[in-house]
Formats: C-alpha cells, structure tokens, sequence
C-alpha cells in the first residue's frame, strides 16, 4: 500500500511538471535545437544512439551530410555546419530524471541485506528487505558543440545530483580531421570507457534505465568499464556513400583506477596506464557488430584468511564481441559477449590466482511506434577463483517506454528487473527484485 501512495504522488508530481513545461518547440536537447531535427535524428528514443548519431559524435558533434554520394569528393570536416553559427543556447542542455521504485532484496545466506535509501523501507523477513520510494535519480547539466569553420569541439557533462552526490561526469577537448566519409579525431581530458562507443549492443546508455549487467559487472577487485578515468582517445572513421556502411577503430590511454576503484584523476603512485581498443562496423538499416579488448591494472587492498591487511597489483583483462540488427525498422536484436581474466591473491606471499568470467547478454526491442517501445533483455556471467567453485549470475528485465512529446525530450518509462548475484569470494548470493516508473526530461 505505501508503494502504491507513493507512485500516486509522483503521478500528480509527474503531471504538474509536464503542465508546467515549455512548449514542445522550445524544450528539446542542445543538438536537436540547433539543426532543427527531432531527438530521433540520432536516437530511436532518447539516450540510445542510432547510426546516424553514432556518425555524428564521430564527426566532433557535427550533422553528417546528406549530399555524400560518392560522386565528387567528401566534405572536409572543418567546412560541416560552417553556416550554423554560435549560440549559448544551442550548446547547452539540462537533463532531468524522476522515479518511483519498489526494490526487494532476498540473501540465499539467510541474514538482511542492504538496499539503497527510500523513503519506506522494511524487513519483510530475517532475510529479506523492502523498500518503496520516490527518487529524483539524476540532474545533469551538458556543455557541448563545435567550434565554427575548424576542426575543434568540445563535449562537458556535469552531475548536479546522481546517487547522492555531484560532481564532473566528464569534461574533454576533440580535434576531429579528414573528410566526412574518411575522419579521424584525437580527443583528451575525463572520458567515459565505454559510453557512446560500440555500435548498439555495447552501448552503455540503452532503453533501460541502467546498463546490461554484462557492461557493468563490477569484478572482485573493483573493476567495471562503467569508470571515468582521465586520459587521451583516438580514432579513425570510413564511411560509404550516404552512410549505408560505417568502419571505425578506437583506442585510449587512461590513468585508470584507484585501490577502491575510483577513477584516477590526479597524482597517484600508480605509473602504468590502462589500455583499450575497440572496432565497429555499421551496416543495413542500422545493425552492426563489436569488438572491443582493455588491459589495465590496479593497486588492490586485500586481507588474508587471517584478517591481515596486504596490498598488491594485479593486472586485468577484458576480451568482448556485440552485435545487433534491426529488422523491419521495428525489431532490434541485441547480442554480446565478454570475458575476463583478472590477478587474484588470496594471502601475501601465496601463489597468484584468476578471476574469471564469461558474461553474456541478449536484448529483443520492440518499436511498435516512433517514441514507443516495449524491451526485454537477459544477462549471465559464469564467475570463478580457483580453488572456489563456479558462481552463476542472472539478471533479466522487461519494460516499456514512450515519448511524450514529437520531439522525443520528455520520456515516460515502466521497467522490471530481477538479478541474482553469485559472490565468488565469499561464495553466497543475493536476489534484488526491482519495479521502477521514471519520467526522463531532456531540455
């Protein structure tokens, strides 16, 4: 009952604002603002990237040309949007995220875990816990564009609020050379991993609300591609006529990680650097393929059978395949793969051991129409240290979401996801049981 007093309450709160808003022709994204598109230019629904916005993050925030039919030369980059002057307005955009959840947490080892804050929370048993709550999920603030008649842009994200806290998402310069259909960019500062790389399936920012677990599995050292690390990007883009097929290859250098697993954005005794590389190739109507490697490593705090502390440096890797296709403009299947293989050790002085994984995802997205969609996807990672035995985790979800306005800016959306996690270390489980009704908007 209180989930329920709770989700009317944000029903009226979610209605007031959406009255309360600009007019559909003033509350749309910086981009979209500028050129004078929809969000589904780039998005099949706002944040999930189409091959046109992939191309156009490629070209450094700039509209890829509809002229390139291979009969006279590209475009350089420097001369795209050269007409499209400067506007404060049209480089800055605000993004807002509201929710109401409903989030159960069952332990297999019989005792009461943690769930996030809410609002009402309760123990249901000694070994599970409910919360029900109200949630403004993110604030976001973003700075972004090109420089007019060069090759420069620049791209800042920065959290007003997300998960309790604030601070620079992400805050970088590109330099982006060549051709429209033969480019190449060097990009520095605070970046994401992964985030807008890949083609769809390795994608970060998808449908639903969070990331498949297969992106985001936090390893028993503390390492997840979902990181921020400050570092340089390069690149290299091929595209056919009109686009129809898109060849692309990535590489960064990162400081990487901290011993608690936060990003390295200062001085640090560390004096190796993380390593990734990525290749996409975009073809048909808006499927492709990915594959991506990182090598990196880490100062790990660690204590022995006996509860005493020792630190060392482990190395660790990652090795994934994705892929996805859209049929009918309708149907999307998404795939994908990653294998990991990490520097494990149990007491100081002992014999190194591994983690090691084999996760797996799959995605079926359904666009029943522009705006509207239904989604399901299923995650399961294969987790083991030797000696311990092989530890599984599932994760699934359902959903749907729909945009409320023509523009695509103002997204309502109702998911489901259900995880079982398999620690092995400590060799027990947790089952997390998540409803969740969050109201995206974009200005």
């Amino acid at each position: 009952m209180k989930f329920w007093k709770s989700g009317f309450k944000t029903f009226l709160f979610l209605s007031v604002l959406f009255l309360l808003m600009p007019q559909p022709g003033h509350a749309i994204p910086a981009f979209a603002r500028k050129f004078g598109v929809k969000c589904y230019t780039c998005h099949t629904i706002p944040p999930a990237l189409n091959k046109n916005g992939y191309m156009f993050k490629r070209l450094g925030y700039r509209m890829p040309p509809d002229e390139m039919d291979g009969s006279k030369p590209a475009p350089k980059v420097s001369e795209l949007d050269k007409d499209i002057k400067f506007s404060l307005t049209n480089s800055f955009a605000v993004i807002l995220q509201g929710s109401v959840t409903e989030d159960k947490t069952v332990s297999d080892s019989g005792t009461t875990t943690s769930v996030s804050p809410s609002t009402s929370c309760g123990s249901d048993t000694s070994s599970s816990s409910t919360c029900s709550s109200f949630n403004l999920d993110e604030a976001a603030m973003f700075f972004a564009g090109a420089v007019p008649d060069s090759g420069f842009s620049y791209f800042g994200h920065y959290e007003l609020y997300q998960d309790g806290g604030s601070g620079l998402e992400q805050g970088f310069g590109v330099y982006t050379g060549g051709r429209a259909n033969s480019s190449y960019f060097v990009k520095g500062g605070e970046i994401h991993m992964q985030e807008g790389e890949g083609t769809r399936a390795a994608m970060f920012y998808n449908l639903f609300p969070d990331p498949s677990y297969t992106l985001t599995n936090v390893d028993p050292i503390g390492f997840t591609l979902d990181q921020h690390p400050t570092g340089v990007d390069f690149g290299y883009t091929w595209a056919s006529p009109y686009f129809g097929k898109i060849f692309a290859v990535s590489a960064k250098v990162t400081n990487g990680l901290a011993a608690d697993g936060s990003e390295i954005l200062n001085g640090s005794t560390k004096n190796s650097k993380d390593v990734w590389a990525d290749a996409d190739y975009w073809f048909g109507p808006d499927g492709g393929v990915t594959v991506m490697m990182y090598r990196g490593s880490k100062d790990q705090n660690q204590t022995d059978a006996n509860g005493n502390p020792f630190t060392f440096r482990p190395t660790f890797y990652r090795v994934g395949a994705f892929g996805n296709y859209l049929f009918f403009d309708k149907l999307d299947l998404l795939g994908g793969y990653i294998h990991s293989n990490d520097d494990w050790l149990w007491n100081q002085g002992g014999t190194m051991s591994h983690y090691t994984a084999n996760s797996y995802r799959g995605e079926a997205d359904y666009y029943i129409k522009t705006g509207t969609a239904l989604m399901a996807r299923f995650d399961r990672s294969n987790q083991k240290i030797d000696p311990n035995p092989l530890m599984h985790t599932r994760a699934w979800g359902v959903g749907a979401e729909h945009a409320m306005t023509d523009l695509g800016n103002v997204v309502v959306r109702a998911t489901y996801n259900q995880e079982h996690d398999g620690d092995p270390v400590a060799l027990v489980g947790s089952t997390d049981k998540k409803f969740m009704l969050d109201f995206r908007f974009m200005w």
